[in-house]
């Protein structure tokens, strides 16, 4: 089977708009040709301009695959140079998409990936399975009446001195497909086909195709000892054989896989070839700096306690909801709910220390009106006199705290958080002193 050859990649930036031709997206008979994942998700809008589509990315980041010629790479609209970092602490969901591309991976174990990986395997041992396994001569030794290959004497002497005649030792050479980088991508399908039993994320269509894929290494042995993973060809320090190339991207994945290797989200010049990762950054923001300051409250011994005002501590945002008007025109305010992204509570878990609200948007100065109206209305309701917009720093913005000002009792405040930072931990920790600072004021 002939593989696809890659996407053209357009790149572009988080919520900026591309043009193009109707015939990139669009074939002879009118149909819109559009991955069904993609469909699915809200990664892109697209609309008819002046005889172009014109393509709005929304919030999510990562190679997209619009169809199989052509992908979207869609960059963070502020600089972030910690993107594997905040991924890591933030938990927000990966979503892998059906697009290859390259990740490098370290030696730190990271055993979140394991649909990942599964996705990426299943990817690249089709291919070895289509275009055939690699099968190499081993020399066998057999007791046999029916000899084949050639005699060996010394053996069969000393059987014969032991009375037994009818009977030789030969050897011979067989092609067998029972070797190392076979015995490694079925012990990875395997194991990940095991673990995935195990975990809800892994969907059944994979369990399915692991399953299928682990059937055609019959021959194979299923070695536990995990001796194939020191081979020279499953590491690389020995080259495939040309024709057999193919197989280099399944054993790296396989390898990955089994040692749960972590993988670098903003490096990708070179490295394990896996399906794209693609990230809401609203929600991975909105994660990490949540994230964050719970960790510092943590380390930093705090009595307050960080809270999620979208689940746990959302509040009815009318503490008196009735029924308005009358008949169709009768309006309910009792679904309505104040959430905001933080709510730092005191000790005894009742009186609110401050509520914060995280805007993955650039400010130059102040925040829109919208979001200063919205956290002054959730100050008034959690009954607390300070409050704090979070926003990404702009390059070349000075990150911080700094007061906007006083709407009657409640102080606005606006925190820029640097994503860029040389040393991510210090600017995390930049990040907490200020809320540790504003709440003890």
């Amino acid at each position: 089977m002939t593989p696809h050859p890659s996407p053209r990649v357009i790149p572009c930036s988080e919520q900026g708009q591309i043009d193009l031709p109707l015939s990139e997206l669009i074939d002879g008979a009118g149909t819109l040709l559009l991955n069904p994942e993609i469909s699915k998700k809200d990664f892109l809008t697209v609309t008819l301009r002046g005889g172009k589509l014109r393509l709005q990315a929304r919030g999510f980041i990562g190679l997209i695959p619009l169809n199989e010629r052509l992908a979207i790479f869609v960059e963070p609209r502020v600089p972030v140079s910690n993107l594997t970092r905040m991924a890591e602490i933030s938990g927000s969901n990966r979503l892998p998409l059906p697009v290859i591309r390259a990740y490098e991976t370290g030696e730190a174990k990271e055993g979140v990936l394991r649909d990942l990986y599964a996705a990426a395997l299943v990817h690249h041992v089709e291919r070895v399975v289509e275009r055939g396994l690699l099968r190499e001569y081993r020399r066998v030794e057999e007791e046999s009446s029916f000899p084949a290959g050639g005699l060996l004497v010394n053996q069969t002497v000393r059987m014969q001195a032991r009375g037994v005649k009818h009977r030789v030792w030969s050897s011979r050479y067989e092609r067998t497909a029972d070797n190392a980088v076979n015995r490694c991508l079925k012990y990875a399908l395997w194991r990940v086909g095991r673990q995935g039993n195990e975990s809800a994320a892994l969907g059944k269509q994979i369990r399915r195709q692991l399953n299928r894929l682990y059937a055609s290494f019959e021959g194979v042995s299923l070695d536990r000892s995990l001796a194939f993973l020191n081979d020279d060809l499953v590491t690389g320090r020995q080259g495939l054989p040309p024709v057999r190339a193919y197989y280099r991207d399944a054993l790296d994945v396989a390898r990955a896989a089994l040692l749960q290797r972590k993988i670098f989200l903003d490096r990708s010049a070179t490295g394990v070839q896996l399906p794209s990762i693609v990230f809401d950054m609203n929600d991975l923001f909105e994660r990490y700096v949540r994230r964050t300051l719970e960790m510092h409250g943590a380390s930093a011994g705090w009595t307050e306690i960080v809270a999620d005002g979208n689940t746990t501590s959302r509040r009815l945002l009318f503490m008196k909801h009735r029924a308005v008007g009358s008949g169709f025109h009768q309006l309910q305010y009792s679904d309505a709910f104040a959430t905001p992204d933080i709510v730092v509570l005191r000790e005894n878990g009742d009186d609110v220390a401050c509520v914060m609200d995280v805007k993955n948007k650039l400010v130059k100065r102040r925040s829109d009106r919208d979001g200063e109206d919205q956290v002054i209305a959730y100050a008034l309701r959690y009954a607390t006199d300070r409050v704090v917009l979070v926003h990404p720093a702009q390059e070349g913005q000075k990150p911080g705290m700094y007061k906007v000002g006083d709407v009657g009792e409640v102080s606005l405040f606006q925190y820029r958080m640097n994503l860029a930072a040389d040393d991510p931990e210090v600017e995390e920790r930049n990040f907490g002193d200020a809320v540790a600072k504003l709440i003890a004021s």
